[in-house]
């Protein structure tokens, strides 16, 4: 409804296809479609809302794209269970355009991870557990195996850094965590392929690790803040030669997050 001047208000037709959305997000709120549930398919949908096909599809398509169902070909939408990661990849797509965009919003990037990341390795260290740095550990593992192959090698990053997330004690800390990387790397696909930044990296992981087995937050923040900051005079180069990518190149580096990036690019 708008309101007039004149104090009345006039009733805006909305189009059927955002009807038929409310009325979907409805069933899903209520719980009368749960997670893992099938939607009715496609013509039971046109009979229970008395719309056209058109409308339907528009409707799904919007679920779809707020990460609530999944749409297979040739199988009816499947109400999907909704995570913090699940709900931070819908920003994938809006993250990349503004980061392409905007070099103020990419120092800015830069600058959250930092102040972020120091947060998490504080208080990683002080709620520390065996199986959690078991975790890290496995991951930076991963990561020495993974030199001289750029995707495994990013994706053990992201892993390393998620692990050490997940024992900050808060679940959005390793979805946001991982958001970060995968926005940082998806736009610069090329910046850990310079010549010895694996193994620099590997280093910097590695002190960081021992701060965290040692349980001291100081330490591991000071390690965490050595290798975000990175004043080594290899690295400088090494970023200064990683021009930004408007696409990821390499869309294996992040299989569950590509497709949004890769609809983006192919417009």
């Amino acid at each position: 409804m708008d309101a007039n001047s004149d104090g009345s208000e006039k009733l805006v037709r909305q189009k059927l296809a955002h009807q038929v959305l409310d009325r979907l997000l409805a069933l899903i709120e209520r719980g009368e479609l749960p997670p893992g549930s099938r939607l009715p398919a496609e013509r039971s949908l046109m009979a229970r809302f008395g719309v056209g096909r058109p409308a339907v599809r528009e409707a799904l398509q919007a679920l779809e794209k707020m990460g609530l169902i999944e749409i297979q070909h040739g199988e009816r939408a499947r109400v999907v269970a909704l995570t913090p990661s699940r709900v931070l990849r819908q920003l994938d797509a809006a993250a990349r355009h503004l980061l392409t965009s905007s070099p103020d919003m990419r120092e800015a990037l830069r600058q959250a991870r930092l102040a972020f990341e120091q947060f998490l390795v504080r208080e990683a260290a002080r709620r520390a557990t065996a199986g959690g740095l078991e975790a890290v550990r496995l991951a930076l593992a991963d990561q020495q195996a993974a030199r001289g192959d750029p995707a495994r090698f990013v994706r053990a990053d992201i892993r390393f850094h998620v692990a050490i997330a997940s024992m900050a004690g808060n679940p959005l800390y390793p979805a946001v965590s991982e958001a970060m990387l995968s926005w940082i790397f998806g736009f610069f696909p090329r910046l850990l392929r310079a010549p010895n930044v694996e193994d620099l990296t590997l280093k910097e992981h590695g002190a960081i690790l021992r701060a965290l087995q040692k349980r001291d937050p100081e330490a591991a923040a000071q390690a965490m803040r050595r290798h975000l900051t990175r004043a080594h005079p290899r690295y400088q180069r090494a970023l200064a030669a990683a021009e930004p990518a408007a696409v990821l190149e390499n869309s294996e580096v992040f299989p569950g997050r590509s497709p949004s990036w890769a609809r983006q690019a192919r417009g």
